[in-house]
């Protein structure tokens, strides 16, 4: 391990160390190790104890690579698969680089359990896979016992598990996703009930998930840290204008002047364009009216459009899902 490690951090010192951790799993993965080959591994990049639980095992080790007994312990934990969790014991201040290998570990520890158990991961990866015949969609919807015409598909990062149907790693547009299988718009979360970002695709039959999973791919690129749940419901006739604008939207004028502001201006702006009236927006970002009036004028200058008016308003919604779009 510790070789490895030493052979990772020399082939590029200038490298992110996130980048280093993902090559570290990904060869672990590429490897076929076990789940304590993975949790020595994760001890190994921390520095510090590491777990893993899952129904088949539970393991615990040091840095050193020695087997702990498995203590109940309220460590920050990733969810790894709705039944099992890996954590890291960190005592006090957390490192840079914990949360990245928290993610990637419990990503490697699912992703053996997918392979050891894959009998339900397999029928929803036929389910959304657009290349399968309609025919091989209906036998994986039955094995999966999946019925009625208010399915939807959840994309969230593959550390998140949430609360729903069957769920499976997939490979997205974005790259490794977590789709899950959601029945009823009761199920739909919201953001209080979602550790992360997630991206809600339509309802439809079991059939039609394919274009399910294609939405709640596109919902997940939108989102942000104001914006951690989309439903690409809500976004109506604006998702396919994001869909069809996407691969160019760097070059869409109105994307680049937005992209020019920095955040302090952003949220201004946002604010001014949701607002009642600029009294009352600027009331909410604790400013003087005059002010924000002021700084209206100079956004409508430098946009090139008025964002309080209703085509300019149109504008800046466009541009500004195009801009989450690019992860901006």
């Amino acid at each position: 391990m510790q070789e490895l490690v030493g052979r990772l951090t020399a082939l590029d010192p200038e490298a992110s160390e996130g980048l280093k951790v993902i090559a570290y799993f990904d060869a672990l993965v590429a490897g076929g190790v076990n789940t304590e080959a993975l949790t020595r591994g994760a001890a190994v990049l921390a520095g510090v104890p590491a777990g893993a639980r899952t129904p088949e095992a539970a393991v615990r080790v040091d840095p050193a690579g020695h087997r702990l007994p498995v203590e109940s312990a309220d460590w920050p934990t990733r969810t790894v698969a709705g039944d099992g969790s890996v954590w890291l014991e960190r005592v006090g201040v957390t490192h840079a680089n914990d949360a990245i290998v928290l993610e990637r570990f419990a990503l490697a520890v699912a992703l053996l359990r997918s392979r050891r158990h894959p009998q339900a991961d397999s029928s929803v990866q036929v389910l959304l896979d657009a290349d399968r015949s309609e025919s091989e969609r209906s036998q994986a919807a039955e094995r999966l016992s999946l019925s009625g015409s208010a399915l939807r598909v959840i994309a969230t990062s593959p550390s998140v598990h949430p609360q729903g149907g069957p769920s499976a790693l997939t490979v997205g547009t974005g790259g490794v996703l977590r789709a899950t299988i959601i029945s009823g718009p009761d199920s739909v979360p919201g953001p209080s009930t979602v550790d992360g970002v997630a991206g809600i695709g339509r309802p439809g039959v079991a059939t039609q998930l394919v274009r399910s999973w294609a939405d709640a791919q596109l919902a997940i690129s939108m989102t942000d840290a104001s914006h951690r749940v989309v439903d690409i419901a809500d976004l109506g006739i604006l998702a396919d204008a994001v869909r069809e604008l996407a691969a160019t939207a760097a070059g869409v004028p109105d994307v680049s002047a937005l992209a020019a502001l920095d955040d302090r201006a952003v949220r201004v702006l946002d604010a001014l364009v949701r607002g009642d009236s600029v009294r009352s927006a600027a009331q909410e970002l604790g400013m003087h009216h005059s002010t924000l009036q002021g700084k209206h004028e100079h956004f409508t200058r430098i946009l090139g459009y008025d964002p309080r008016e209703p085509v300019g308003r149109a504008r800046y919604e466009l541009a500004s899902l195009l801009l989450r779009s690019m992860g901006r």
